[in-house]
């Protein structure tokens, strides 16, 4: 009988920690129909929800997100961390330039239920079920919903009768093996949000142009924009008017209808100055994708080719990453607070780039890759900023240097060419990078979007891990580490994957513990410093090189003649000093780092002539 109870004992044991570690996600599918009066600037509409329990635990009340009350007043979270930003324009607004959701009476399986505000965030809301939801049940959420669009601060808003419709709707909050995700609005921390199927029909006056999340259903609309993109192109070849006043509005109103699949967000941008233009992508699967750029006359001389670039970046990720699985990408020019520009899936909105056409198609290639990393990757970005912003920096960049001579990131280069040699780069992130090491105040990229500082939230989301990528790929060559980014592509690609599920597939696939990489440069603040001591030649160069970091990080050693790099080998890391060989040539001197692809805190210390007096020397002091 003891042996029965011991047997039972760790059976169940075994099978609660099964069910604790076993990966699953909710599926949230949408039916909405809004209506836009764009005289008070107001959303009317109806929403129904289907909400499917694809967890192992049975749920008494849902939490969703009313993110539109992060204007209603002055003490939302929002409020607060735009205030403390130096961002004063909302906090000292009138209370006419405020939003809110309101008349919301939330039904389960067309029964009335309880429902309350937080207590500390009234742009979360917790609904009580009146039966508990099982494993592998479904219910249906309905509610009206007024949304009071406020003028824009941030993303969701209105410039005049330019509307930017995002994070709009009442959502669940997510719910996966750590449990809720409730998360208040924010201008610096973006979002989390469970993947599902919506159906959305919106009514507006028909001269708005409108470009939104999905896939438009209606003929008539797609004539509409047909006829757009004609007068586009006879003001591509008459010129643009500098006018930015709005048409009056018609008085008759047309209903757009748009379905989207695996996707885990909804927005959509109207506005009846847009001028269209439209190109397509093809992908090397054969599929094709077509791509909208929607702007006004602001711009409208960089913007008229936005389309192609839209098309280029498409293709570029594709290629890299994983096929685009959606039917068209939108980048639409409107009014945006909150950053240069914004992703939602299949759509971005760019603000006024004040710069030129390669500046613009940086922008938008940056917002086009997030449908990777955010959209279909869709990790959680209020707690690993880097997850999506880091990594799809990296691309980013990738992708300006496959297209561009001269990215606006090597500005620096004709300063420090003559010190470091032909290849050598040190762009504004590394020195941001840099600026922040050096004074010990970088924070680590693994760090919740909440406790980043404002400088850190760029070096430490974004430019940080997006350097260490690039030092990844250089390390174990880019067909090896374009592989394990397709594969972990493959294997997460519509899930919530964390740091440790995008750690594994990468050591798995490059056949290397990655220590340096993520306990060193994302987990942490460590730094990586290495010292070339001295060099004593014979049948080979014997070259003493002391670690004075603390990240036992590999790195490439250079031989240089001429001010060019004539021959490069990477070396695995190791704590304190060695002495490492490196083959003989014709070589005026040895560098550590030559092309500046390493985090290498000090690379003043990096150098050695092998020729004249003087042999060591520092060629950059930042």
């Amino acid at each position: 009988m003891k042996n029965y109870f011991f047997l039972l004992f760790f059976f169940l044991l075994k099978l609660q920690l099964f069910s604790q570690n076993e990966y699953f996600q909710q599926e949230v599918n949408y039916k909405i129909e809004v209506s836009l009066n764009d005289q008070q600037h107001e959303l009317n509409g109806n929403i129904t929800i289907e909400y499917k329990n694809n967890s192992p635990e049975t749920l008494s009340f849902l939490y969703f997100h009313l993110w539109p009350n992060a204007y209603k007043d002055k003490k939302t979270a929002y409020a607060k961390q735009a205030f403390q930003m130096g961002d004063p324009n909302f906090y000292f607004s009138t209370p006419d330039a405020a939003g809110n959701i309101s008349q919301l009476d939330f039904k389960v399986n067309g029964q009335k239920v309880n429902w309350e505000l937080d207590k500390l965030d009234i742009d979360i809301a917790k609904i009580f079920l009146n039966q508990n939801l099982n494993p592998n049940d479904n219910i249906i959420i309905t509610t009206p919903f007024k949304v009071k669009i406020p003028q824009n601060f941030s993303r969701l808003g209105h410039d005049g009768q330019s509307y930017q419709i995002t994070q709009w709707y009442p959502k669940p909050a997510v719910f996966d093996k750590d449990g809720w995700h409730q998360i208040p609005y924010l201008d610096s921390g973006e979002f989390y949000s469970e993947f599902g199927n919506f159906d959305v029909k919106i009514t507006l006056p028909a001269n708005y142009v409108v470009g939104a999340t999905g896939s438009l259903q209606n003929e008539s609309e797609k004539k509409f924009l047909q006829k757009k993109m004609e007068a586009t192109q006879l003001l591509i070849q008459n010129g643009f008017s500098d006018d930015m006043s709005f048409p009056p509005s018609s008085s008759q109103s047309k209903t757009i209808h748009y379905i989207a699949h695996q996707v885990h967000d909804f927005a959509w941008f109207a506005d009846k100055r847009f001028h269209v233009q439209k190109a397509e992508a093809l992908l090397a699967n054969g599929n094709k994708v077509d791509t909208w750029a929607m702007f006004t006359n602001l711009d409208a001389d960089i913007w008229k080719d936005a389309s192609q670039y839209i098309s280029k970046a498409i293709k570029f990720y594709s290629d890299h990453i994983g096929p685009y699985p959606y039917p068209q990408a939108t980048a639409v020019e409107s009014a945006l607070f909150a950053g240069g520009a914004m992703e939602y899936p299949m759509i971005t909105v760019v603000a006024a780039v004040g710069g030129d056409a390669q500046t613009l198609d940086r922008y938008i290639t940056h917002e086009i890759g997030h449908n990777w990393f955010y959209g279909i990757l869709a990790s959680n970005e209020r707690d690993h900023p880097w997850m999506d912003e880091g990594i799809n920096s990296y691309y980013e960049n990738r992708y300006m240097h496959h297209f561009y001579e001269s990215p606006d990131e090597d500005v620096l280069d004709k300063y420090i060419t003559g010190f470091l040699g032909a290849g050598a780069k040190l762009d504004y992130r590394q020195l941001a990078y840099q600026y922040q090491a050096r004074r010990n105040l970088d924070q680590a990229p693994e760090t919740h979007s909440m406790d980043l500082s404002s400088i850190n939230y760029g070096v430490s989301a974004y430019m940080k891990p997006a350097l260490s990528l690039k030092m990844l790929e250089e390390y174990v060559g880019q067909k090896t580490f374009d592989k394990a980014m397709q594969q972990y592509f493959q294997q997460w690609k519509y899930k919530h994957p964390q740091p440790a599920d995008y750690r594994a597939v990468m050591e798995k696939s490059i056949g290397k513990k990655l220590d340096w990489f993520f306990d060193g440069f994302l987990f942490s603040n460590k730094k990586m410093d290495y010292k070339l001591k001295k060099i004593s030649q014979g049948n080979e160069l014997l070259l003493t090189v002391a670690n004075k970091g603390e990240i036992n990080a590999p790195f490439p050693v250079s031989g240089i003649l001429d001010g060019k790099i004539v021959d490069t080998k990477w070396y695995d890391g190791f704590a304190g000093e060695q002495t490492i060989a490196f083959p003989k040539g014709n070589y005026e001197r040895i560098s550590i780092d030559a092309s500046q692809v390493t985090l290498d805190l000090h690379p003043q210390n990096n150098n050695y002539k092998l020729r004249g007096a003087l042999p060591k020397f520092e060629p950059l002091k930042l």
